[in-house]
Parts: structure tokens; C-alpha cells; sequence
């Protein structure tokens, strides 16, 4: 048929009788003169497609999507999971995966979706982990266009309407499948609203109804909504099994990739398959397929493995000149100085796990000799390097030039190698013995609390428990033989509360009570501070039913000792002052100025030793090597 001239208002167009060909004749202007070109042109063809036209390009991260649960990577507990609840059959009828960005959560509802409506190639296959991928269910469904299987994206269907849409969905029953799957994508952008929608249709949903969401953000998810989900959280990829995984897809696409170049690109994907697939792609289209750790580490930004190694050893080792000769390589070749701190960081750190014990199987063959070398460093300088570095990569974004501040930082970290450890530095204390003692007889004795902090010292120093630390008042007497259970002391008497139970009392007694006077039945006391006007009468009831002999208990407005707690006080003062004028220590205070004697802490173990203090210094009964002061600056 001949197609009318009104379709094509321009001038000398016609369309063929086929419809294969548009045909221009040669053009005119308005005067009726032909065009400059002097002959008709063919000014488009149209060719249908064959099949010889060449396929767009995939992507490596859509064309390296598993299609079984055996091809997913790293989330060994999950697979493990769902197989055991296919073959007991204790499949939950909601399921919720949570993880950083790129690590399967996707493809893993995917594939739960085909594994769940799978019939098998013969059509009488039943639910498995392992879907054919050739019957209609796992083809329509791998394609996106199964009628039952419903993935829908949270991010643009927020509201309560759409929820509503779901529930009405919910009631009919699969069109062809087994189940009818909700597949819903980064759920924790619905609404409050929404979330409430979905809550009794998510508890009770028809027995061929499962919902599969996926979320980056679990925290925003309603805790209403995880209660009635089986939660998965699917873990980063181990860098050394990823770098495994990019070689074995270099190898199908024949890409010719050093294993230094793998593994930074591994590293820099941060345990997600996604990110790393997508910098291999880049990396791949950089360097005509062959990548090597140069170009990798041009294309990330960030220093090669072995130029961080270098300025690291050079760092530790003092070589301040090689470790910025090695950064200035780094940094023109394109390296950020904050990821070159970053790559440091992470050397320590792997260093330190190897010279501790910890397990090196996360490193590449090509980096465990390089570990094990850092590793030979010791804890303590790995430790302080660690700090320093840390303690610098907060420096570099306060700083106007960040290389200047790398350069600062490779600076301090090469002039504290040479510096001795706080382990050296003691070794190389000279050691001494404590003061002679006087005669025990000479004074009175005092003690110090023991507490849990660690304290350290070359002078061993105990005391005796701290209820019976306090010293007796300067105004008792010697002790009265009263006979079984009468209180000779007001220790005695806080012991007994103890004793008792009635630690409250006890408490009250020793930082409120001062002794004035004490006989069998009669006790008169001084109160200072905020003391509970009813303390007399509770101490005498209370010590006439511990004793079962009547108790007058006075108050005096003038005289008495000290409190327990301060006659605490003042020999744990005593106590530390004594123990600074030890030689020893007394230079350990001189080495580091400022440092002070924060706690005391008693040996715990039966043979260590045991001093007692007196007025004029430490009675040494025993000797040990335990460290027994803490120095704090």
C-alpha cells in the first residue's frame, strides 16, 4: 500500500512500500533548484536487529551475580541456616538480612525466592537451596518477571498506600508458583505509618505468602517489625577470600592481575563483593587488562603495599630521611596522605596480632614475610606507633596541608623508635634496697587500704586489712577485758556492725564518730558532719542486743579523736609519703616530672612481702620483685 503524503510534512519524504527504507530525493528550495548535492540521497535505513548484532556490555558486579547459594561467598552461617530449616522443615514465613552495602543481600533474597519456587528440570522438584535454573519458575524469576515474586524498592514506595497495596496483594494466592514472595529492598525507608500497615499482616500472613526485606540501616527498622522476622546478618568478606574471588574472575575474563593488585583492591572494598567487582571493572578498563599494584594503587589514591612497608620500617628503624623519601614517591604518584595512614594503621595492626599470637590467616602469601619483619619490633614500639599514628590521622583533617602534617607525623614516629619502652626504661633503673628499718617496737602501726587498682614498685609494701587499719584513739586506754563480745575500741565497734550486717551503721560510725571516752556499757562520742540525729540511740540499741548487756551511749560537745576515716586518711598519707622517699621511686619521680603516687595496691600472693610502716619509714619483712606503685603524670 502507498502511504498518504499528509505523514510527511517535509518536503521530498516518502516511506517505501515495505516500510524497510526512508528515501529522500534530492533536495530543492523553494524556487524549485536543486541542491548543491545533485543526486538523491539516502538519508536513513532501518535494519532490524539480528541476532550478529554485538551485546551491550555487563558490568563485572551484574554479570558475577551467584545464581546459587553455592557461588555466594563469606556467608557460610546463612546457607547453613536455611538448608537446615528447608530440611526440617522450619522455614519462617518472614525473613530480614541486614549487612553493609554490596555483600549479597539482594541476590541472597533472590535466590531464596527461585530455591523456594523451584520445580526442578522434570517440573516434581520440591523447595532446595540449590535451584536448577532451567525450569520456568527459576528463569521468569532470574529475568524479573515472575507474577509472584514481587521486588519492590522501599527507597520510592514509602508510604502507608503502598503497604496497603501489599495486604490487598497478600489475600489472593500465586498465580503459578509455590509462594508468592515479597521481596522488599532497603526497608528501613518506609514510613512509621507503613511499618504499623504491614504489622498484623507480617505476624499472621496466608501460609503462601513470604516476605524477604533487605536493609543497610537495621537500627531504623521497628523493633515491632524485627520481632516478627528471622534476622540474618550477612558478615563483610574476609580480604583474603575476596582477593581469591577477583582472581578466579580474572581468570574467566582473561585479565592478567599481579596478586599485590588483588589484594589492595580487596582491601579497598572493604569486605563488600559488590564494591570490589566494580574497582576491578575500573581498574581492568584503566590498564587494558593487566593490573598491576602500581596502577591499582594510582587508580585508588593510595600508596602501594610496598611503599607503606618502606616508610614504616624506615619510621621504626629511626630513618627519618627513607621514610619521607618513601612517602614523597607515594604522595606524587597520587597517594592521599590520609590513606597512606590508614595503610599504616593497618600494617600495625596486623603486625601487633601476629607478635601477640593472634591469627594470620587473613594475610596474603606475598605479605606474611613483610608481617612477620614489622612483627619483630615488639608489642610496646608497635603499640606506641599505633597511638602516634592514630593520634596523627586526626591531625591531618584540622591541618591546611595535609602532606605537611604526614610529613610531621613520619617525624615523631621516627624520632620515638630510638626511645626505651617503660619495660627497657626500668631495666635500666639501678636497683636498690629500701631504707633500714627501725625497731618494729618503735611506734605505733599504720596501714593502707587495699584497693584494685595496679600499682607498681621495686619496694614491696603491705599492710593489714583496712577494718582494722585505724589506729586506736590517743584518749583510750589500753583495751579492757570486758570478757566474749565487748567492744574495746571504736574498730571493734564498727566490726561488729559489720559482723552483724549492718554495714550502713558501720559506715556511719566510721566517718561520723569521734571516741571521747569508752567502758564496758558506756560510750560517749563526738558527731561531725552531716551525722543523722539518731545515730546515738541506734548505736546503743544495737550494741545492747550484740552484747545483751545495757548500753548508755552520750554525746560530747567538745574533745574526742579523730574519725576512723581520718585517722585512714592520714596513714594512708603517711604511707605514701614513706614510700616516695625510697630511692627508687624518689628517681622515678625525678625521671618523669609531674608523675605523682595515685594508688597503693597489697600483694596478693602467699609469698610476697610484707612490711609494715612506722614513723620513721618501710619495716621490711619479706622481699619481692612485684611491681607495687602506680606512677600517673
Amino acid at each position: 500500500m502507498a502511504w498518504p503524503q499528509w505523514l510527511f510534512p517535509f518536503s521530498g519524504f516518502g516511506l517505501a512500500e515495505d516500510g524497510a527504507s526512508l528515501i529522500a530525493p534530492m533536495a530543492t528550495d523553494p524556487t524549485g533548484h536543486k541542491s548543491s548535492r545533485g543526486q538523491e540521497q539516502e538519508i536513513g535505513v532501518y535494519q532490524p536487529m539480528t541476532d550478529t548484532a554485538k551485546p551491550a556490555y555487563r558490568v563485572l558486579a551484574r554479570k558475577y551475580r551467584p545464581d546459587t547459594f553455592s557461588e555466594l561467598i563469606g556467608q557460610d552461617a546463612l546457607v547453613r541456616t536455611l538448608g537446615n530449616a528447608l530440611s526440617l522443615g522450619r522455614l519462617a514465613h518472614a525473613f530480614v538480612l541486614t549487612g553493609v552495602r554490596g555483600i549479597g543481600k539482594t541476590s541472597t533474597a533472590r535466590l531464596l525466592a527461585k530455591g523456594l519456587n523451584c520445580i526442578g528440570a522434570d517440573g516434581n522438584g520440591d523447595a532446595t537451596l540449590e535451584p536448577c535454573g532451567q525450569c520456568e519458575p527459576c528463569k521468569s524469576i532470574a529475568a524479573g518477571r515472575h507474577v509472584d515474586v514481587l521486588e519492590i524498592d522501599a527507597a520510592s514506595h514509602t508510604g502507608v498506600d503502598d503497604a496497603r497495596e501489599i495486604i490487598e496483594g497478600v489475600g489472593y494466592r500465586p498465580v503459578s508458583a509455590r509462594y508468592k514472595i515479597y521481596i522488599i529492598d532497603e526497608v528501613h525507608m518506609m514510613s512509621k505509618s507503613a511499618f504499623n500497615a504491614l504489622l498484623k499482616t507480617l505476624e499472621e500472613p496466608p501460609d503462601a505468602v513470604k516476605f524477604i526485606f533487605a536493609t543497610t540501616e537495621i537500627r531504623k527498622v521497628p523493633v515491632t517489625i524485627l520481632s516478627r522476622c528471622q534476622r540474618y546478618d550477612l558478615r563483610r568478606v574476609p580480604a583474603a577470600m575476596l582477593a581469591g574471588h577477583l582472581g578466579m574472575i580474572c581468570q574467566r575474563e582473561s585479565i592478567a592481575a599481579d596478586e599485590d593488585a588483588l589484594a589492595a583492591i580487596a582491601r579497598a572494598a572493604e569486605g563488600s563483593v559488590r564494591d570490589a567487582l566494580s574497582l576491578l571493572d575500573q581498574a581492568a578498563a584503566m590498564t587494558a587488562d593487566k593490573l598491576t599494584n602500581d596502577t591499582v594503587a594510582d587508580m585508588l589514591g593510595r600508596p602501594g603495599r610496598r611503599e607503606s612497608q618502606t616508610v614504616l620500617t624506615a619510621a621504626l628503624a629511626g630513618d627519618a630521611p627513607s621514610a619521607l623519601a618513601a612517602f614523597n614517591i607515594a604522595y606524587s604518584r597520587g597517594a592521599e596522605p590520609e590513606m597512606l595512614v590508614t595503610d599504616l594503621l593497618d600494617l600495625i595492626h596486623l603486625a601487633s596480632m601476629q607478635a601477640a599470637g593472634g591469627s594470620n590467616d587473613a594475610l596474603i602469601e606475598s605479605e606474611r614475610e613483610m608481617i612477620a619483619g614489622l612483627a619483630e619490633s615488639g608489642i610496646a614500639r608497635l603499640g606506641r606507633a599505633w597511638q602516634l599514628l592514630l593520634k596523627g590521622h586526626g591531625e591531618l583533617g584540622q591541618a591546611p596541608n595535609p602532606a605537611a602534617a604526614c610529613e610531621m607525623l613520619i617525624i615523631r614516629l621516627a624520632h620515638t623508635a630510638h626511645m626505651p619502652t617503660p619495660g627497657e626504661l626500668m631495666q635500666k633503673l639501678p636497683k636498690t634496697s629500701p631504707s633500714a628499718p627501725p625497731s618494729p617496737s618503735s611506734a605505733p602501726v599504720a596501714s593502707a587500704p587495699a584497693t584494685s587498682a595496679p600499682v607498681a614498685s621495686s619496694a614491696p609494701v603491705a599492710s593489714a586489712p583496712a577494718t582494722s587499719a585505724p589506729v586506736a584513739s590517743s584518749v583510750e586506754t589500753a583495751p579492757i577485758d570486758t570478757g566474749a563480745g565487748m567492744p574495746s575500741s571504736l574498730a571493734e565497734i564498727v566490726a561488729l556492725a559489720e559482723t552483724n550486717g549492718e554495714m550502713l551503721l558501720a559506715a556511719l560510725i566510721r566517718n561520723h564518730v569521734k571516741l571521747v571516752s569508752l567502758k564496758p556499757g558506756n560510750l560517749q562520742i563526738g558527731l561531725v558532719g552531716a551525722a543523722p540525729g539518731q545515730l546515738a540511740g541506734d548505736i546503743a540499741r544495737y550494741l545492747s542486743q550484740w552484747t545483751g548487756q545495757r548500753w548508755l551511749v552520750s554525746l560530747s560537745e567538745s574533745g574526742g579523736a579523730q574519725t576512723l576515716a581520718e585517722e585512714q586518711r592520714d596513714a594512708d598519707e603517711k604511707l605514701r609519703d614513706t614510700i616516695a622517699s625510697e630511692p627508687l621511686v624518689a628517681q622515678i619521680l625525678d625521671i618523669f616530672p609531674g608523675a605523682s603516687i595515685d594508688e597503693i595496691k597489697i600483694p596478693e600472693t602467699p609469698d610476697a612481702a610484707l612490711t609494715l610502716v612506722d614513723d620513721n619509714g618501710l619495716l621490711e619483712a619479706g622481699q619481692n620483685n612485684d611491681d607495687d606503685e602506680e606512677m600517673s603524670g
